[in-house]
């Protein structure tokens, strides 16, 4: 199964009610097109439905580009800087499962 807009913004903690769902459905099908190209299709069925931990994968990915759309990599107001969650590449644990269905050059 694919993961749903419900799916993001539950892992983020927020509901669906005041929430952009349709920008959260096309962040999904963008982490799902990440997580097929990097794993080169592998994980995925013949309906294209990914594995359970690919799932968690592509979930944990649109959480953080939805959380910062802009892609801003640092904000900052007089002497204050934060530097916002964004997709910066995969995560440790993300790539731990990716890994798992990537096959490497030898």
């Amino acid at each position: 199964m694919y993961p749903t807009a419900s799916d993001v913004l539950a892992f983020l903690g927020l509901s669906v009610e005041g929430q952009n769902v349709a920008q959260v459905e096309r962040i999904i099908r963008t982490a799902t097109m990440m997580v097929r190209g990097y794993t080169r299709g592998r994980g995925f069925d013949e309906s294209g439905f990914p594995e359970e931990d690919l799932e968690a994968v592509i979930v944990s990915c649109a959480a953080r580009l939805y959380r910062n759309p802009t892609l801003d990599t640092n904000q900052s107001a007089g002497p204050f800087q934060t530097s916002p969650g964004v997709f910066n590449g995969w995560t440790l644990p993300e790539l731990a499962i990716l890994n798992q269905y990537r096959v490497r050059a030898r």
